[in-house]
């Protein structure tokens, strides 16, 4: 528009230059126009360079893919820098069914004191997740496997060796016994009739505000690498059959994954046969991976706290179906869980969640 005004500023001069002498006038005419016509060529090219670029750029966003780094499913959106948000759910069997469960990517279960398991549930982006809950403590190899994720873990407290170790390395963690009750609430009915341990809940409305407010750290480091690599389907050539299996992390306590080949994803139960339900959605919990960890386990004092050897060991993966053998690996505290085949290479999980079962090297696995 800058460019047409000029132009018609320029017309007008060379008219008002041929209306003082006639002898002009046909040369300033041919120069009005020649001049108009050279304006208007030169704001078309641009114009067309405008709509090129603008072009580019859409076919270039259009082009970009964002992947889940839990789950390696495309989203809207790039996630893949957030620290993800490790939750420490409940899993007695008089605490069931949980809360928000069901958004989670990735859920990591182990043994607790007296043969009791709890569930450290991970969740890239934990918008919409709904109610969380109900929170429990943490203990030391579950914060261990956090630190290699990189992941903020909200919890109620947790054993001494636990907190010594955030203490000790300043990790950052979202404890609600320090923070206060602003983040979380009592259910009334569990803390009347199934115990105040029972009974705190909190959300993901919650723990974004307040992520909003603090000054922790919400992504990653930029030499941050996730660990795992994903591939449409995970199913194993050379797999052994694994349509239903059970492993048994106590007396008290065992998981059982069922097998659905119209869906290709594994039906998750506890106790023998309960289906695991997210009570937000009424749904039963289904995952496409599988990952047994086998490892030494010993009780580490009088209090019955357990322990793991975390730096290496063989284990079993399993998804459409079919399980084989495969090596993990940790080290270091800060190091993440990785997982390779027999022969060193990278083992490629199926596109979708993953449940990593932590468990003693002793306790029965069975694969039908």
């Amino acid at each position: 528009m800058k460019k047409w005004i000029a132009v018609l500023l320029a017309a007008a001069m060379l008219l008002a230059m041929a209306a003082c002498g006639s002898s002009g006038e046909d040369d300033s005419a041919a120069q009005v126009s020649e001049t108009i016509q050279d304006a208007a060529q030169t704001e078309a090219e641009e114009e067309a360079e405008v709509e090129t670029a603008e072009e580019a750029a859409a076919q270039a966003d259009e082009s970009q893919v964002y992947i889940n780094p839990l789950t390696g499913e495309v989203t809207d959106t790039d996630i893949s820098a957030n620290r993800p948000i490790a939750v420490m759910l409940n899993l007695l069997k008089i605490s069931l069914p949980q809360s928000g469960n069901g958004s989670a990517d990735m859920f990591i279960e182990a043994t607790e004191e007296g043969g009791i398991t709890r569930i450290m549930a991970l969740y890239q982006d934990i918008s919409g997740a709904g109610t969380l809950g109900t929170i429990r403590s943490t203990r030391e190899y579950f914060t261990l496997l956090a630190m290699g994720f990189d992941a903020l873990m909200v919890h109620a407290g947790g054993s001494s060796y636990a907190l010594n170790l955030l203490s000790d390395t300043g990790y950052e963690s979202i404890n609600f016994l320090t923070i206060g009750d602003s983040l979380y609430w009592r259910d009334s009915y569990r803390l009347n009739n199934v115990g105040t341990e029972h009974s705190m809940y909190t959300s993901s409305d919650l723990i974004e505000g307040y992520l909003e407010t603090t000054t922790k750290r919400t992504v990653h480091e930029d030499s941050f690498v996730s660990p795992y690599t994903f591939t449409e389907d995970g199913t194993p050539e050379s797999g052994a059959s694994a349509t239903d299996v059970t492993v048994s992390y106590s007396d008290y306590k065992d998981t059982e994954f069922v097998y659905d080949e119209a869906t290709g994803d594994y039906a998750v139960y506890f106790f023998g046969g309960d289906p695991y339900i997210d009570e937000n959605t009424g749904e039963q919990v289904t995952v496409t991976n599988i990952v047994i960890v086998p490892t030494l386990q010993y009780t580490r004092d009088d209090d019955g706290r357990q322990a793991y050897d975390l730096t290496s060991g063989t284990g079993y993966f399993v998804c459409g179906g079919k399980y084989i053998e495969i090596n993990w690996e940790k080290g270091d505290m800060y190091d993440p869980l990785v997982f390779t085949n027999t022969d060193g290479s990278q083992l490629d999980l199926g596109v979708g969640k993953t449940y990593i079962c932590l468990v003693g090297d002793t306790r029965p696995i069975t694969f039908e």
